[in-house]
């Protein structure tokens, strides 16, 4: 199992994803998949349905946006710049899964249950983000979520240089242990519901007015 390491303190599983054995895929999405060591490379998947599983398997350059999966089920995967613009994966399952420099403008992920979900160098605005249950650490890299809103557990999840411009947490159930010391928090809505969230001294300086207008206080 391959670890990447996220600071000193936390590190997560990779996906296992044999590269010399994967096969292209060359089927179209469709109802009750079930495929394993599969490359999809430059697919296109827009407008498309369908529900099941994809592991050990490859997504790249490929267009998935508009595409609905539901449910879905996706263990040790990784996805390069592919589009998920507008996509939405519901009642899905992820465990070690990576994401990065793709497409998620507007993309909504449902996630029932996650684990080891790294997400970097993406453009997530208007993204809908809901986690039922966290498992294992949830990483976003060097995104940024313009009027993105974020629901559900984010007590497993690290930001690290990303912005929140407009971005809602105010319908985030448990904060308490979500990482956001190297974040840029100027923005946010719902920042109450932040609450036990890891945020520096510094930080917490640059948002003391949002955060008493948040608490109810009248700015003189």
């Amino acid at each position: 199992m391959k670890f990447r390491k996220i600071d000193d303190k936390l590190s997560m599983r990779r996906p296992l994803v044999e590269t010399e054995r994967l096969r292209p895929l060359e089927d179209g999405l469709d109802n009750d998949f079930e495929w394993s060591e599969r490359l999809i490379e430059g697919a296109d998947w827009s407008g498309g349905h369908g529900d099941g599983s994809l592991e050990s398997s490859a997504i790249r350059g490929a267009d998935l946006s508009g595409a609905v999966l539901s449910p879905f089920e996706v263990v040790d995967v990784t996805v390069d710049h592919a589009v998920l613009s507008n996509a939405r994966w519901e009642q899905t399952t992820a465990r070690r899964v990576e994401i990065t420099e793709s497409q998620l403008v507007g993309w909504q992920a449902q996630f029932e249950l996650v684990q080891d979900l790294y997400v970097a160098d993406s453009r997530a605005d208007f993204a809908g983000i809901s986690i039922g249950s966290a498992k294992g650490p949830v990483v976003f890299e060097r995104c940024r979520f313009q009027n993105a809103t974020f629901l559900g557990d984010l007590s497993k999840t690290v930001f690290i240089e990303c912005t929140f411009p407009g971005a809602d947490f105010s319908r985030v159930s448990n904060a308490k242990g979500c990482d956001l010391r190297r974040a840029e928090l100027g923005g946010i809505t719902g920042l109450m519901s932040l609450k036990g969230a890891l945020i520096t001294a510094d930080q917490a300086v640059e948002i003391a007015g949002e955060l008493a207008v948040a608490a109810g206080f009248k700015l003189a």
